[in-house]
């Protein structure tokens, strides 16, 4: 189970990581970046979304994947 959760961070860090390359944000050779953990780089995407956003105001939004919106019609647990 840890092993499964550690591969899902460092797939979201990683996705993470080249959004922030990929808006100019960050460098690619900016070895600072790889080594920040996760909760301080969606704080650094969720700040460059904002900012756009402000910068943009007619521009397509970004959003943050909730896995519960598409299974809002499905039975839970209880």
């Amino acid at each position: 189970m840890m092993a499964f959760l550690r591969e899902a961070v460092e797939k979201q860090k990683v996705f993470l990581i080249e959004q922030l390359i990929a808006s100019g944000e960050v460098r690619a050779d900016d070895t600072e970046i790889y080594q920040k953990p996760i909760s301080e780089l969606v704080h650094d995407y969720e700040k460059f979304c904002i900012e756009f956003e402000q910068r943009n105001p007619n521009s397509f939004k970004f959003t943050r994947y909730n896995p519960y919106q598409h299974e809002e019609g499905k039975p839970g647990l209880h």
